[in-house]
C-alpha cells in the first residue's frame, strides 16, 4: 500500500487527482489533503512515514518549492501542474515525475508506476539507501531531459480555470505588467503571468518571436509584411485587421526568423 499527500489548491483538480487514485491498480492511501505550502511545510516538519507526493506548484499562497526546499524533502514527488517552465526545479527537488494539466489516466498511471518501479528496484543493498539511490538515479535522469514546450497555457478566472491551446494564440502581448493573449477569434484571454519574459521559457521559439517589446508573434497567423519605415516591417494578420510591427532592433531578427 502506497500513502500519499496530496498538494493541490482547485477542487476540481483534486477530484480528478482522487478519481485516478482511486482506478489505481495498487491501493493508495490518502493520508492528508493540503492547499497551501504553509500547510504542507508544517505537516512535513513532523510526519515521516509518507511514500509519495501529489504536488501542484502554483498553490494559493505561493510556489510550493520554497516549503520543499526549507525542510530538504526527501519524499518522492510527482509534481502535476498547469506549468511548464517549472520541469527543472521539480527534478532538482525529489520529484520523479512532471505532469502536465490536463493530463489523462494513462500518464497517471505511469507517472505511479515510475514510482512503484523504483521504489521496488532501489531495494537492493545494505549500505545505500533508498533515497540515495533515487537521488542518483534523478541526477542522471535531469541530464538526460531534453526542452519541452507546453501545448496548452493555463488561464485562471476567479470561478474556474480553463486550458487555452498555445498553437491557437496568434500573438501574446504585454501592457504595464499585464499579459493577454489573442486567440484565432480575436477573444482576449488575461493571462497569470507577468511578463513575456515567462512565456519565452514555455513557448517553442520556432513558433513564437518577440518582434518587439510587448508582443510574441505566432508565425502561423501571419498573412503578410511589408515595409513600414526603412527598419520597421508591418505584419498584416490572417483574419484580422490587426496590423503589428517589429521594433527596429528586431526587424534583421524577425527577417532571418522567417527564412527571408
Amino acid at each position: 500500500m502506497i500513502k500519499a499527500l496530496i498538494v493541490e489548491d482547485e477542487l476540481p483538480a483534486r477530484k480528478k487527482l482522487k478519481k485516478y487514485i482511486e482506478n489505481y491498480h495498487e491501493p493508495v492511501t490518502i493520508v492528508e489533503e493540503f492547499e497551501t505550502a504553509e500547510e504542507i511545510l508544517q505537516f512535513l516538519e513532523t510526519a515521516t512515514d509518507i511514500d509519495l507526493i501529489f504536488s501542484d506548484i502554483e498553490l494559493r499562497d505561493g510556489n510550493v518549492f520554497e516549503a520543499y526546499k526549507k525542510l530538504n524533502i526527501q519524499t518522492p514527488i510527482i509534481f502535476i501542474t498547469a506549468y511548464n517552465q517549472f520541469w527543472m526545479h521539480a527534478f532538482e527537488t525529489s520529484g520523479i515525475e512532471y505532469l502536465l494539466k490536463p493530463y489523462s489516466y494513462e500518464r497517471f498511471e505511469k507517472a505511479v508506476d515510475k514510482y512503484s518501479s523504483l521504489k521496488n528496484s532501489m531495494m537492493v543493498g545494505k549500505n545505500e539507501s533508498v533515497l540515495q539511490k533515487l537521488e542518483t538515479y534523478l541526477t542522471s535522469q535531469t541530464k538526460e531531459l531534453p526542452k519541452t514546450y507546453q501545448d496548452f497555457i493555463a488561464v485562471k478566472s476567479s470561478q474556474y480555470t480553463y486550458f487555452l491551446k498555445i498553437e491557437e494564440v496568434v500573438y501574446f502581448q504585454a501592457d504595464y505588467g499585464i499579459v493577454v493573449a489573442y486567440d484565432e477569434h480575436n477573444k482576449k484571454h488575461i493571462l497569470n503571468q507577468s511578463s513575456l519574459k515567462v512565456l519565452e521559457e514555455m513557448i517553442n521559439p520556432s513558433m513564437f518571436f518577440k518582434i518587439n517589446r510587448s508582443e510574441l508573434l505566432n508565425r502561423n497567423y501571419i498573412e503578410k509584411i511589408s515595409r513600414y519605415t526603412k527598419n520597421i516591417v508591418a505584419i498584416n494578420l490572417k483574419n484580422s485587421e490587426t496590423v503589428l510591427k517589429t521594433s527596429q532592433n528586431k526587424t534583421a531578427e524577425f527577417t532571418k526568423w522567417l527564412g527571408i
